[in-house]
C-alpha cells in the first residue's frame, strides 16, 4: 500500500507539472531575442470568441495541474506514515 500511494503521488505530480508546463509554454512563444533586437513586433488585437475559449481552457488546465501537484504531494506525504506490508 505504501509504495502504491507513493507511486500514485509521483504520477499525479508529474501529470500536474506537465499540464502547467503546457500552459506556460503556450504563453511564452515570443522569440525574445528577435523581439529585443527590434525585428519583431507584437500586435494586441481584440480577442475573438475562440481566443476567449482557448484562454479559459488553458486557465482550467493550469488549475487542474496545480490541484494534481498538490494531491500528488499529499499522497507522497501520507505514504510516509503508512505501515509497510
Amino acid at each position: 500500500m505504501k509504495s502504491c500511494l507513493n507511486s500514485a503521488g509521483v504520477f499525479l505530480s508529474v501529470v500536474g507539472a506537465f499540464l502547467i508546463w503546457c500552459v506556460v509554454v503556450e504563453l511564452n512563444l515570443v522569440n525574445r531575442s528577435q523581439y529585443l533586437k527590434g525585428h519583431m513586433r507584437t500586435e494586441h488585437l481584440d480577442p475573438t470568441p475562440s481566443d476567449i475559449k482557448k484562454f479559459e481552457r488553458r486557465k482550467r488546465l493550469s488549475k487542474i495541474g496545480i490541484a494534481l501537484v498538490v494531491l500528488g504531494g499529499f499522497l507522497q506525504i501520507i505514504s510516509n506514515y503508512c505501515e509497510a506490508q
